[in-house]
């Protein structure tokens, strides 16, 4: 319903000069230039898919646009959802509930920002409007003096939630490929590289938005080659155990000496605040940055740790204040006869007066479904929903019930580069890149979700 109104303002404009030669005695209207618009919503939206042929279609009323919340900038006269709508959602054709004080009249300027008047329509809840482009709408007061412009932008994604994209980094990069062994640490803006090579340890960085360079880090410790699978991060700190003492330092180079203990033999991996490590009577804790260790309780015998490709992953539980849950997975030595990963798990509390819980074994069923194999290599990482788990068999699993049972993600196709036998390494920076070094191949991926703000 396109209405010029331009007519209507000089109508309105006369009868107000009417109004002025009545007597005092008759009843007289008062006009507000208060106005504002002060609730806006959308309704059901279509939206544009790909068939599994792979061409376009529209699903109608696919996207609830109510489930959208639009917040009112009165200050700056902005309108704007504060989650974007899905990608491929068609804003062209909208029906809006528009809400103004006084029930003020809400006019549409011209789709292409333009303020002449002739031009603008009436609002109606019944007729779609064009938001593919941001769009200027009046409220006007009641006597059509005054109006509030406001700019309504509806923002959609670009991106599918759920689509798991890998880029390609470094390729062919020699001194990646010369180790034997590796392991990949996260730590602040950086990547870390720590390698077994025949003439010792090798350190290398990248920063996290980078990959394809690395640069070679001496330390000013002379660490041993094994001390590579040593390495954990915590805070914005790497640390290192190497001949019973512990080291931190906070650029790969520069190591300080926290703590020694002689009964450590092997580092397991970081929470938010504590160190964790095997003992030759299990695992011990040290809550001040390596200077002292306690040994903890296990529920199991400790000949149920599991030995080889060790990775230890924390999550936050939500529904507890100050307590992170870990998870350590690995395998144990073959002759085991293990057809499954080993996984442990802790619940870690950092309230002052808090008991150390036990760690706890996952002895599951035989008929337990979904267990993690047993292969060459398997490394965890925390994702936003749970954990995940890169396998040397080339698959990529989830869990959402906390390691219990692991489901293989089809999302997520890895390089076919990746098949090449080889150690691979395995890490997640704080932008929820997984990144995986193998052969001298690096690739950074995640979830187009896992990147996008609330404002997005």
């Amino acid at each position: 319903m396109k209405r010029k109104f331009f007519a209507f303002i000089a109508l309105i404009t006369a009868t107000l000069s009417l109004s002025s030669c009545l007597s005092s005695d008759e009843t007289t209207v008062e006009y507000t230039h208060d106005t504002a618009i002060t609730a806006f919503s959308l309704g059901s939206l279509d939206r544009y898919t790909k068939t599994k042929a792979g061409k376009d279609t529209l699903l109608k009323a696919n996207v609830t646009g109510s489930d959208y919340k639009f917040y009112i900038d009165q200050a700056q006269r902005k309108i704007y959802n504060v989650d974007s709508l899905p990608a491929g959602t068609r804003t062209a054709a909208v029906l809006a509930t528009i809400t103004s004080k006084n029930s003020s009249p809400v006019i549409l300027m011209h789709a292409k920002q333009t303020e002449n008047l002739d031009s603008a329509t009436y609002y109606s809840s019944t007729d779609s409007i064009n938001f593919s482009e941001p769009r200027l709408i009046r409220v006007y007061s009641s006597d059509y003096s005054a109006y509030a412009q406001y700019t309504v932008t509806v923002y959609v994604h670009k991106e599918l939630p759920y689509e798991f994209k890998w880029h390609e980094l470094a390729q062919n990069n020699s001194q990646l490929a010369a180790f034997s062994d590796l392991k990949a640490v996260a730590c602040g803006d950086a990547i870390y590289v720590f390698g077994k090579t025949a003439e010792g340890l090798k350190i290398y960085k990248t920063a996290n938005t980078d990959g394809m360079g690395w640069q070679e880090v001496t330390a000013n410790v002379a660490f041993r080659a094994d001390d590579c699978q040593n390495v954990v991060s915590m805070g914005n700190s790497l640390y290192i155990l190497s001949a019973g003492k512990i080291y931190a330092s906070a650029d790969g180079s520069n190591w300080q000496e926290k703590g020694s203990d002689a009964s450590l033999k092997q580092m397991v991996g970081a929470s938010s605040k504590n160190l964790y490590a095997y003992t030759a009577a299990g695992i011990s804790v040290s809550k001040n940055q390596g200077a002292s260790w306690t040994a903890l309780a296990l529920d199991k015998d400790m000949d149920y740790l599991p030995t080889n490709n060790l990775s230890m992953s924390a999550a936050t539980i939500r529904s507890a204040k100050n307590v992170e849950y870990l998870m350590l997975m690995g395998t144990r030595d073959k002759s085991c006869g293990d057809s499954i990963a080993t996984i442990w798990n802790h619940v870690v509390d950092y309230d002052a007066d808090a008991v150390d819980n036990e760690w706890n074994y996952f002895e599951l069923d035989s008929h337990q479904p979904y267990k993690m194999p047993m292969m060459d290599q398997v490394l965890t990482c925390a994702a936003d929903t749970g954990f995940v788990a890169l396998g040397s068999n080339g698959k990529w699993y989830k869990s959402q019930d906390a390691g219990l049972t692991w489901k293989q993600d089809a999302m997520v196709v890895l390089p076919a580069k990746f098949a090449t036998d080889g150690r691979f390494a395995f890490c997640r920076d704080k932008q929820h890149y997984y990144w995986i070094i193998r052969n001298g191949y690096v690739w950074r991926g995640r979830f187009n979700i896992d990147g996008w703000s609330k404002e997005d």
